[in-house]
């Protein structure tokens, strides 16, 4: 079933060979609600950061459902300029990072994994992102994204707002310059080799949140930086997210974001 695939034969290679380049910092879990997530930073730590790493008490159904109605009474005030899609778009994170994504933590990363329910089956890279953007109210559709190209997808999120492309080693070339040149927020990150995921900048610090190929091969968040991951690759597609105005306001007005 060639549609379900979202990760090319290049992860297979990267799924042996990479796990020794991982920190077993980074390997640290915690079992929360039958469910492992990353203990990469303790409980405070996590915290002073503004990132919930446990999902609330209430169904993932009641959690959507009430994401809908702050997303309506949002979207009213855009309109009647009560605020601006500045603010909206810190709320769009939160919704992401804090209410819809905790969920999946611990979810078992596969291949062609594609589950829609956090916690049962299995879920790629690319059907992470496009899941939570879909169950944050983004009407995308969540099975073309996930087919896509890191540098399409990247794409097909930005809605026309910039990509940038940034080559080279993650620790030598790419975290000093987006350390300069990005301001905090949430980007979609898309990396050569076919592996993509969340790039959140909090007070200058940089975390990946994706659905990870190497052990343990699950959903989770961790530090990105120079012992990430994200040094098995050189070349990186980052898109807006919290701070892409289209986006922001087409999850507001419940408009589809187009995927060639």
């Amino acid at each position: 079933m060639k549609w379900l695939v979202s990760c090319c034969p290049l992860i297979f290679f990267a799924f042996f060979a990479c796990d020794a380049l991982v920190t077993p910092a980074a390997h640290n879990t915690l079992k929360i609600n039958n469910l492992t997530v990353p203990e990469t930073l303790d409980s405070a730590q996590w915290a002073a950061y503004g990132i919930r790493i446990t999902p609330d008490k209430r169904t993932y159904d009641r959690t959507q459902a009430d994401i809908r109605r702050q997303r309506m009474q949002l979207r009213d005030a855009v309109r009647g300029n009560s605020i601006g899609l500045d603010s909206a778009g810190i709320v769009f994170t939160k919704v992401l990072v804090n209410q819809i994504i905790p969920y999946w933590y611990g979810t078992p990363w596969s291949f062609e994994g594609h589950t829609s329910v956090p916690g049962k089956g299995s879920i790629a890279c690319g059907y992470f992102i496009s899941t939570t953007l879909q169950h944050a109210g983004v009407q995308i559709n969540r099975y073309r994204l996930a087919q896509q190209a890191p540098q399409d997808e990247a794409r097909a999120i930005a809605m026309g707002d910039s990509v940038t492309v940034v080559y080279g080693r993650w620790a030598d070339k790419a975290l000093p310059e987006l350390r300069n040149t990005l301001q905090d927020g949430l980007f979609f990150i898309g990396l050569s080799g076919s592996h993509v995921g969340y790039l959140l900048k909090r007070q200058g610090k940089f975390f990946l949140l994706h659905s990870n190929y190497t052990y343990p091969a699950e959903v989770r968040i961790e530090p990105a930086d120079e012992q990430s991951v994200l040094n098995n690759f050189d070349r990186f597609y980052i898109a807006p997210v919290s701070t892409n105005k289209k986006l922001v306001e087409a999850w507001l007005e419940g408009r589809e974001v187009p995927v060639q």
